[in-house]
């Protein structure tokens, strides 16, 4: 376990700091909560009671110390920043999945990958799609459908994604935690 915690921190470290700094907007700061964090993490990893949710576990220990460091400091955390678990988790959940992503749109033939990003990352209409493709409507369609079909296998190959019966994502982990996907 002791392994994978390493392997998962260092993956999350970066993000942890954005976190922390989006919160307390202060880096130096920042970075005392995430060490606070990791000290936390290492030394209370045997009362996770569930490995397959160690993210999540980290991220509702970064926020316990972002909230210890308001209450010891007297300062009133803005409502707007006092979101709900469930919506934490969704978040959480969301931006697991974008670190995923990126490497595998990035292995698509270009002219998937392309389509991908400019219609679902970037968001322009299919229809502004083809003409900046120099390609039909029905073309940019096919082309988006085909490489999100692509995109789907290649998750499937490497993650465990599972989703609530209205396809929210309410876990997504990598298959094998030692082994990157290519």
């Amino acid at each position: 376990m002791e392994k994978e915690l390493l392997i998962v921190w260092n993956e999350m470290h970066e993000r942890l700091l954005n976190f922390v700094n989006s919160k307390v907007h202060d880096d130096d700061l920042s970075q005392d909560i995430v060490q606070e964090v990791f000290i936390k993490v290492f030394s209370k990893i045997d009362t996770l009671k569930d490995k397959d949710k160690l993210v999540a576990w980290i991220f509702q220990i970064t926020r316990n110390e972002i909230v210890s460091y308001f209450r010891q400091n007297k300062i009133q955390l803005p409502a707007d920043e006092l979101v709900e678990d469930n919506e934490v988790l969704e978040d959480e959940y969301l931006d697991e999945i974008i670190n995923y992503v990126h490497p595998m749109i990035n292995v698509l033939p270009q002219k998937y990958k392309e389509a991908l990003v400019l219609s679902d990352i970037e968001n322009i209409s299919q229809k502004e799609l083809a003409e900046k493709l120099q390609i039909s409507y029905s073309g940019a369609k096919s082309r988006v459908q085909r490489g999100r079909k692509l995109l789907k296998e290649t998750f499937d190959k490497c993650c465990d994604i599972t989703t609530d019966v209205y396809g929210g994502v309410i876990d997504c982990k990598p298959k094998d935690p030692f082994n990157q996907c290519d």
